[in-house]
């Protein structure tokens, strides 16, 4: 995890389809200034918040057309436990023991990832916490139904070249919510994204500016 980057959600799917459809095509500065304060005209206007999520967005974009790298969108929900509601740093937690332990091994295919031929092969990776009113969510491989935790991680993953087919395969929902990946994670949702879908992903960063990066060097 890169702290250095450390300055500091699932609406109904319906809203959340919308914008990352529209993502596609809205992909100038302009736009996403307008996406973060309808009443800003330039980036002078945005606040110390709508800044830093603008130049998250501009860092990823960047990596996009200067490293030839392809953006996902992945979100995690993870399993609630009785009636304890998971703080920020529990849910961070889970994610890091998901990205680190499970995800980049099936990505690299190897146990040790941070070998330096491997590590330039990894991810771009920034993970923001989100939160929503507990909903259902079914699980069909238990063929069951329950209620997700309340936050959740959105996801904003720039993916090497030679890892895209390996990604591409996890496209859809429901792909990484098995005991193989996570036995925290309740559901999953990956699909191919724009810059821009990081202004969705951070929505919440004014309350959880302590979003998660990854890797923690390049070489």
């Amino acid at each position: 995890m890169n702290t250095s980057l450390r300055t500091s959600s699932i609406e109904n799917r319906q809203d959340s389809q919308y914008f990352l459809s529209d993502s596609v095509r809205l992909n100038t500065s302009t736009d996403w200034i307008q996406y973060l304060s309808k009443s800003a005209t330039s980036i002078k206007d945005l606040s110390t918040t709508q800044l830093m999520r603008f130049h998250l967005a501009s860092y990823i974009n960047d990596i996009k057309h200067q490293s030839n790298r392809h953006l996902f969108h992945l979100t995690l929900t993870y399993k609630p436990f009785e009636d304890y509601s998971y703080s920020a740093k529990n849910t961070n937690d889970f994610f890091i023991h998901f990205y680190t332990k499970h995800y980049l091994p099936f990505l690299l295919n190897t146990k040790n990832v941070q070998r330096s031929k491997y590590r330039e092969l990894q991810p771009i990776c920034l993970a923001f916490l989100d939160e929503h009113e507990s909903r259902v969510s079914s699980q069909t491989y238990l063929q069951t139904i329950r209620f997700s935790a309340r936050l959740h991680h959105h996801a904003i993953l720039a993916i090497h070249a030679d890892t895209l087919d390996k990604m591409q395969s996890l496209i859809g929902e429901n792909t990484l919510a098995s005991n193989k990946f996570s036995t925290k994670v309740m559901s999953s949702h990956v699909r191919e994204c724009d810059p821009m879908c990081l202004l969705y992903a951070s929505k919440m960063y004014a309350k959880y500016p302590d979003f998660l990066s990854f890797p923690d060097r390049l070489h």
